[in-house]
This record gives structure tokens, sequence and C-alpha cells, in this order.
């Protein structure tokens, strides 16, 4: 395994592309040819990548007025074709701070289990999330394992002031602190295992919402820690973003789903997220869920740290999605288990531009949470 400086994971692949830049454009066809399902292409038909890859996914999504309203999107109703909202429009699909979104398109067959609720305060989970992130086709993926402790804390107004009659209850918030991490591989040199080490301490809180859904997620690595391992605990962030995980507030079976839309931040960029959930399965109290995620650039905006000073701030296409599969048990507010995957790749510079750059990070993620 090679052993890079572990600086930003974005920068990483942004200089490995850029030394190559002269193959760059024949390279970058080639690999956009071959892509995962769902990759955009403004150079191909207008017609939904949606629609045909994941037809569920699509109904979902055709199901959200919001999603419609885009003056960018194709002729199928769906998001836009370079996955980039044109000005203003992401704000129509969600607006900024505003609560996540549930459409529920059908509570499947019998018998219905009735999940959440919400975390209630004082409940604590300890366990495991293992994140194993690749930026660069040379490089293998670096699998951090990190032990942490989860717990629902009060609200700071809770005792002051009450939410009135029909107001919503104050969320709840939550912080996940790291109680060791380690590289989970054989042969890592004690630079590195030492460096991996040092992010025991960070934390990432979070509020969720009486319906599930997380926000204001934002996250704190120990002073002296170089900022390249920020990419690390960002992960975590995200992971936890997709965990937290709103529930219809009536019960649902096999074959039922829902659609999720809200306004979120990864990798310090402004997007909107489509999660569709399906119940797969119900096992005694345990309910399978599968997760699939579709997110959109809420503007052309590309500025991150450490990316070289003659790379492009903008860009003209961007696609992220992820897939993954959650166990939660009934009336429980946090899964205990599952397993991810996500790519977030963007094509920095304008679409007709003679020389772009590409970046691309993929994440492998698990995690286990019982009880402390």
């Amino acid at each position: 395994m090679k052993t890079p400086t572990m600086r930003s994971a974005l920068v990483l692949s942004a200089l490995a592309l850029a030394s190559t830049l002269a193959l760059g454009c024949d390279k970058k066809e080639k690999q956009r040819d071959s892509e995962a399902e769902g990759a955009s292409d403004a150079g191909t038909s207008k017609a939904s990548k949606v629609a045909a890859d994941e037809p569920d996914l699509a109904k979902a999504m055709g199901s959200v007025a919001a999603a419609r309203s885009s003056a960018s999107a194709n002729s199928a109703g769906g998001p836009p074709p370079t996955g980039i909202f044109g000005p203003g429009e992401a704000d129509k699909a969600a607006p900024k701070g505003a609560p996540a979104a549930l459409t529920l398109g059908s509570d499947g067959a019998e018998p219905r289990v009735l999940l959440g609720p919400t975390p209630k305060p004082g409940l604590k989970r300890a366990g495991t999330i293992e994140l194993a992130t690749q930026s660069d086709p040379q490089q293998g993926a670096i699998p951090i394992q990190f032990a942490v402790t989860l717990e629902a804390l009060k609200p700071k107004a809770e005792g002051d002031a009450k939410p009135k009659e029909g107001e919503p209850a104050a969320p709840t918030p939550v912080v996940v602190k790291v109680t060791s991490a380690k590289i989970n591989a054989p042969g890592v040199p004690a630079d590195l295992a030492n460096a991996i080490g040092k992010l025991k301490g960070s934390k990432v809180e979070y509020q969720v919402s009486a319906d599930g859904s997380a926000s204001n997620l934002h996250s704190e690595i120990p002073k002296g820690i170089d900022a390249g391992f920020k990419d690390s605990v960002q992960a975590l962030s995200d992971l936890l973003l997709n965990v937290a995980l709103p529930f219809p507030n009536k019960p649902v079976g096999v074959g039922g789903y829902w659609m999720v839309t809200s306004r979120d931040v990864i990798l310090g960029l402004d997007v909107v997220t489509y999660r569709l959930v399906k119940v797969e399965k119900i096992e005694g109290n345990q309910v399978g869920l599968s997760v699939s995620t579709k997110r959109y650039a809420a503007s052309p905006a590309f500025e991150l740290e450490g990316l070289p000073p003659d790379a492009p701030r903008t860009m003209g296409e961007f696609r992220s999605m992820g897939e993954g599969k959650i166990s939660v048990a009934s009336g429980e507010a946090v899964p205990s288990e599952g397993q991810l995957q996500s790519l977030v790749g963007a094509t920095l510079g304008s679409l007709d531009a003679k020389q772009r750059m590409g970046v691309q990070i993929q994440t492998q993620a698990s995690f286990k949470l019982g009880a402390p």
C-alpha cells in the first residue's frame, strides 16, 4: 500500500490528474463511457438517465413537485443533466435551512411496522465505523476504523420554553465522538499510524428533527492535526448524514418506499440530495432498508482548500450517487448496522474548455452501533 502524505483526498485526485492533463480529455471520454450508472453527460441525449437506470428512483423524484420546477431540467422532469442547478433553481427544490421533505410513495404490504421515533435525550450508543476512501485509481483505498460513541443531548431551550400546541418540538442535539482511530490494514508505517491515531477526540455534532432528519452538521478535529486529515472526519460526517434517516409517520411494510429531499453540504459543496428509502425485509423487529442517493450541485462553484493555484474554480459537470443497506429495529431511533458506498465526481472547467480537470472520490463505509 502506498502511503500518501494524507493531504486532502480531493487535492490528491486533482494533482494526480493535473500531472497528466495533456491526456485528460481523451482519458476522460473513455472513463465516462464506462462509468457507473447514473453519471451525467451533457453531450448525450436529454432523456433522463435517472429514468433509464433507476425507474423507482425516477418515479419517486417525479412525485416531488420541486424537482420538476427547474427550468433547466430535462424533458422527463428530472434534475439538470449536467448535475448542476441553474441560478436559484436549487432553492426551489430544497431551500437552504428548510427541514428535509419526506414524500411517501407506498406504505408496502402487511405486516407493517412503525419506524422511529427521533432520538430522545439520554440515548447512548457505542460502536465502530469503517471508511475506505479512494481518490486515485493508482493508489489503494485507506481503510480507517473509528471507534465512536453517539449520545443524544437535551435541547438547550428545554425547561425554559415549551413549544406551543401545533409547533414542532425543538430538535435534539446529537454528538458523535471518536474514541480511537486506526488504519485497518497490515504493514502501516508507524508515522502514518500515529497520525491517524491523533484523530482520537474528533467529534461530529448535528441536530435531529422530530421526523428523524439531520441538519446543521459540523465537525471538529483536535488542534495540531494536519488539515489533510479533515477529509476523514468529513467522510464520517457524510456517513452520519445518511444514517440519520427521516421515517414516515405511519407504519410501513415490505415494498414500501419514500423519498427524502434535503439541502446538504458534502465535502464543502452545497448540494440538493434525493434519497429513495425502500423496505426490503422485516424479520422480527428488525427492518432491512435500502437507500439510493443522488445529489445535485446547487451552483458550479468549486472552492476547496488545497487546490492547485491554476485549477479551475468552477464545475462544468457534477455527479454524486450512492447506495446502501441499513438495518434498524422497529421503535429504535438509531440504525444498528449498515454498509454504504458512494461516488462523488466533478469536471472542473467549462464544458467547452479545451482542457478540463477531473476529480473523483469513491467511498466504502460500514458501521455497527450497539448498546454503550
